[in-house]
């Protein structure tokens, strides 16, 4: 995540100005007619941006957008006035995200496929869901519930999460 959040991921660009693709050869895989760059193809691409929308969407909140990847990263993950046990839920969709549109424009290059927004919706839902399943001790809801209403089931865990610190705390154990 680092290289990304550094301008230093193999984007055409980057492969360009290290002379490893002609500088001619720069053209989002998405058909935009824009250079590909690690800005515009996570924050700029028509692709990239449907994305994110709908994501927003998905979970129910307002987002401006900056120009910078990193601050992109920085206001989605910590997401202001939301608890900081929260921060873990957006930081996982937003490298869920990222994954995809990732995945999406390689696919394109190198299988020559393409899939509709509906199926990157559902990938970033399925990826997060997936990872923070792997994370989290106590994440018990559904795929279902997930998919459907995350913005709820965040709500919740910080419950669950400050009563499980809590029992651990003195020493107990919870059973869920």
């Amino acid at each position: 995540m680092w290289r990304l959040l550094r301008n230093k991921i193999p984007t055409k660009d980057n492969l360009a100005q290290r002379v490893i693709l002609p500088i001619t050869d720069t053209d989002c895989p998405a058909g935009c007619a824009s250079s590909e760059s690690a800005i515009h193809l996570f924050l700029h691409c028509n692709i990239a941006c449907e994305l994110w929308s709908q994501i927003l969407n998905w979970l129910g909140i307002s987002f401006v957008h900056f120009g910078e990847l990193r601050h992109h990263f920085i206001q989605f993950t910590k997401m202001g006035g939301m608890h900081r046990s929260s921060h873990m839920f957006f930081t996982i969709i937003w490298f869920a995200t990222v994954w995809v549109i990732w995945k999406e424009m390689n696919n394109r290059v190198f299988q020559n496929t393409v899939s509709t927004l509906y199926s990157l919706i559902e990938k970033v839902k399925l990826n997060s869901f997936l990872w923070l399943k792997s994370k989290q001790v106590v994440f018990a809801y559904s795929y279902h519930d997930w998919w459907k209403t995350p913005h709820s089931l965040y709500g919740c865990y910080l419950v669950i999460y400050f009563a499980f610190r809590l029992v651990l705390s003195f020493g107990g154990t919870m059973i869920l």
